[in-house]
């Protein structure tokens, strides 16, 4: 029974690696149709509940902090992310450490008559008590929406 279990989970894992390595192989092209700039996603960005993302983006690879205006943190609180964008596709994660919270967001860069936003949706999970967790787990995660638009400096006018 072991040595049949050993040789499906090896060959599943050949498979899963195999179908996987196409997804996986970078294009060789500097700029592929239909890719961003670092500097469309990169800066400050607010949602419709006030919270404010600021991203920094080099090479596909994002960083930055997120500034929640929900729940228990000071607003003024900073808490890292990190994600990928990917052409126009973004996707981070923030670590509310400290608040038993994490929470990610996957979206796409979009332009309406408004000018460009970021359209996501997000995926919150808070730490629930072990003794609790197989009558609770499922109420730990939340979800929802969230739409993210530039923040434009605030300069002299005239």
């Amino acid at each position: 029974m072991l040595k049949h279990r050993y040789r499906k989970t090896s060959f599943c894992a050949l498979f899963w690696v195999l179908g996987l390595q196409p997804a996986l192989s970078t294009t060789t092209e500097p700029n592929p149709p239909g890719a961003h700039q670092d500097s469309e996603f990169s800066g400050p960005w607010a949602n419709e509940r006030g919270s404010v993302v600021h991203l920094s983006l080099s090479n596909g690879m994002l960083t930055g902090v997120y500034q929640t205006n929900l729940g228990q943190p000071d607003k003024s609180q900073r808490f890292p992310l990190t994600g990928f964008v990917q052409n126009d596709l973004i996707t981070f994660t923030v670590n509310f450490a400290g608040y038993g919270s994490m929470t990610s967001w996957a979206g796409q860069l979009s332009e309406d008559s408004d000018g460009p936003y970021i359209r996501t949706l997000w995926h919150l999970t808070r730490d629930i008590e072990d003794t609790m967790e197989d009558a609770h787990l499922w109420r730990s995660i939340t979800a929802g929406a969230s739409d993210f638009r530039p923040i434009q400096p605030s300069g002299p006018k005239g």
